[in-house]
């Protein structure tokens, strides 16, 4: 039986851990903190999962095999921790992210609405927008319970024999024999090893840094009138300057709103606390399309920390045994299954370690 070593406990690592042990393999799971993180970038209340991915044609496909794999994940936990909200993406402009994501799917046929901004109005009457504005409407796409699929994960992976450990932090990796040296002297040597260790990458593989960035969610409140309307709407891609998207309050969950215009140079070593007044700056973007926008308020902020590079293509580098993936951003959660599978498939020798990466690179 081989040993597959996996450093790192967000979804990437969970998902791997698996695609192993549905493939026969021994399974050690190393993780720096505590068993879920908190601190993980996989760790948050939902995520959005949508086929808006501008001119990113390879992207765009993999998300209907992201979906794929997700049902057998439901299969294994025994509940679908997805909610179908559809996803809405607002133009502006002739050739902005959304028009390019309407370019690419009638290029390969993903199932859409053009809106007017009359009818975006109809259906998400939170909204004001300009009278040019238009819309990209997908049913498909919707909202990930983020932090429940983690605990699942752990639970399900446990009841298959994978060991978990926490608090077991990671001084030194072998990539060429698949080893990794404790912080307390401790060896453990695998056949295969992964390293999925999101922003921390750096520190434990100095070679593979990437630029590391903060990133601040904000989760709301509004006018009751119109949190009703977000309850029963569409999920927001994009709307406004500054890749701004919103996610819906489902089973529990808030209303989230996120700005890429608001990530800033950060390392996990800055701390994860954010005042709230913090979250007015993530409201800002959106308060110009928002009825009523002096209603709402920031309520509770997350923060996480990934590492991008200028390419926003995830990377999947293989050395010797061993398998790292970087260059995620918030993006990679929609994919962490589908990514846990690819990655057994080069183990297992079915994919080379080139076709991964270029798959990985949205080829």
């Amino acid at each position: 039986m081989k040993h597959l070593i996996v450093v790192g406990a967000g979804l990437v690592g969970l998902s791997t851990t698996r695609a192993a042990l549905a493939s026969g393999y021994k399974v050690t799971v190393l993780e720096q903190g505590p068993l879920p993180n908190p601190n993980a970038a996989s760790s948050d209340q939902h995520r959005l999962i949508r086929y808006q991915y501008g001119r990113a044609a390879g992207y765009t496909r993999m998300v209907s095999h992201a979906f794929d794999v997700w049902e057998k994940v439901w299969g294994d936990l025994g509940e679908t921790l997805f909610e179908k909200t559809g996803t809405l993406g607002i133009a502006h402009g002739s050739n902005d992210y959304v028009a390019q994501s309407l370019a690419t799917f009638e290029d390969l046929g993903i199932p859409h609405e053009r809106l007017t901004s009359t009818e975006i109005e109809r259906i998400a009457p939170q909204l004001t927008l300009p009278e040019d504005a238009w819309g990209l409407l997908n049913a498909d796409g919707g909202v990930l319970l983020a932090e429940r699929i983690v605990d699942g994960l752990l639970a399900w992976n446990r009841s298959q024999g994978a060991v978990m450990r926490a608090h077991c932090r990671v001084e030194h990796v072998d990539l060429e024999r698949a080893s990794v040296r404790l912080i307390d002297g401790e060896v453990l040597e695998g056949d295969v090893l992964v390293v999925a260790t999101g922003a921390w990458l750096g520190e434990l593989l100095p070679s593979h840094a990437l630029p590391t960035y903060r990133q601040a969610a904000c989760y709301v409140e509004g006018p009751e009138a119109m949190m009703a309307h977000w309850r029963n709407g569409p999920s927001l891609t994009d709307i406004g300057i500054g890749d701004n998207y919103a996610l819906m309050p489902v089973r529990g969950t808030g209303l989230k709103f996120g700005s890429g215009a608001h990530r800033r140079a950060g390392s996990p070593t800055d701390g994860f606390g954010a005042e709230l007044a913090e979250g007015y700056e993530v409201i800002a973007p959106f308060a110009p399309y928002l009825r009523y926008a002096e209603g709402y308020r920031p309520v509770r902020m997350a923060v996480g920390y990934y590492v991008k590079d200028s390419s926003e293509k995830f990377r999947i580098d293989t050395i010797g045994k061993s398998m790292v993936v970087t260059n995620c951003d918030g993006q990679m959660f929609k994919f962490g299954p589908l990514v846990g599978e690819r990655l057994i498939a080069c183990a297992d020798g079915k994919i080379s370690a080139g076709e991964l990466q270029g798959w990985a690179a949205g080829a």
